[in-house]
């Protein structure tokens, strides 16, 4: 059991943030044993996303974010296609979804159902985006593909009808000072939660840039509250991620 690794089961590596100092933060994470899924999540995010999946070795999901819902309906269709043609490249579709701090709801609404179709041709999970819209998002997908509902911050009966339902809910780096999120974790049952950072997103530690690495912590915040041993916590959450993505990690 000692060999097995932690899951970032969703970052940004592509993201420009991490321009200056890219390599280290994915050596880092390797040496901590820490597997990377990262996100592209816009076509200019997919295209970096899908370059560095191959440059360093790590894993890939590629879905259109539903703040961008203002773009052409040119750019969605690129991103669409670009998802297809690189069908072997990706675990799951995503991230995709919709957000109630965005506007233009159907249209967000129409989008999600695009890229939730291609998803079902292509056999394929989604990782979903849903604040505030998380009923919404379930009730549309739960029968159609296998759902994670990433950085879910939703309330704790429909996360546990989640995880009954068979899809997973995604713990991010939030647990390490959120108690909605704490709170979560005391409820939920370990066999339908897999974690994540969100990177560069959802720092856990004041003033500085979110890494893979610092998933980490988000297990060891899990084995305190559900007082497990870490080992323990880790080797659930790695066979959780590896039925959900269909692979071993």
């Amino acid at each position: 059991m000692r060999d097995v690794k932690y899951v970032d089961a969703h970052c940004h590596i592509e993201d420009k943030a991490f321009n200056k100092n890219r390599d280290e933060i994915i050596e880092r994470a390797k040496k901590e044993n820490v597997i990377i899924v990262t996100s592209g999540a816009s076509l200019g995010g997919c295209l970096r996303a899908l370059k560095f999946k191959k440059m360093y070795n790590i894993y890939l999901t590629l879905g259109y974010h539903p703040s961008r819902v203002k773009a052409d309906d040119k750019v969605v269709e690129k991103v669409y296609n670009l998802i297809k043609n690189n069908e072997h490249e990706i675990l799951a579709v995503g991230e995709i979804g919709m957000d109630v701090k965005d506007e233009n709801y159907e249209r967000q609404e129409e989008i999600f159902k695009k890229f939730l179709s291609l998803a079902e041709e292509l056999d394929k999970p989604i990782v979903v985006h849903a604040r505030g819209f998380e009923r919404k998002i379930f009730d549309i997908a739960k029968n159609k593909v296998d759902i994670m509902f990433h950085c879910y911050s939703g309330d704790i009966e429909l996360a546990k009808e989640i995880g009954r339902e068979g899809h997973l809910i995604s713990i991010s780096t939030l647990v390490c000072f959120s108690e909605h999120h704490k709170k979560l974790i005391e409820s939920l049952d370990l066999d339908y939660l897999t974690t994540e950072t969100d990177s560069p997103y959802l720092s856990p530690i004041k003033g500085t840039k979110n890494e893979p690495r610092n998933v980490k912590l988000v297990v060891e915040e899990i084995a305190k509250i559900k007082e497990m041993d870490v080992e323990e916590v880790k080797d659930i959450i790695y066979k959780n991620a590896c039925k959900f993505f269909k692979t071993k990690l």
